[in-house]
């Protein structure tokens, strides 16, 4: 029960955290960031959720293997993400 917990909110406590940090990059990546993980994090989130609550267990598991992807894609996209806003920026 805990395990599922945790994996369910750290998504979403980790882009709560990367909120206000994100204010430091390009305005376009900076709403894409904000968009596209929001998105990703409270949606894959809610879905695993729901795996979980209305489908036994075997949705039980498909939640755990559904919520380790959206963490796995979280991280490519904030990797992706904060990688196009360090080439973007201009030289100094």
């Amino acid at each position: 029960m805990l395990m599922g917990l945790l994996l369910l909110l750290v998504p979403v406590a980790f882009y709560i955290g990367t909120f206000s940090l994100s204010r430091q990059m390009r305005p376009k990546l900076c709403i894409l960031y904000r968009v596209g993980g929001g998105i990703v994090t409270l949606a894959g989130g809610g879905f695993s959720l729901y795996l979980a609550a209305y489908s036994g267990d075997q949705g039980g598991i498909a939640a755990y293997f559904f919520q380790l992807a959206v963490m796995a894609f979280y991280a490519l996209f904030a990797v992706i993400v904060v990688a196009a806003n360090y080439v973007m920026k201009p030289p100094s």
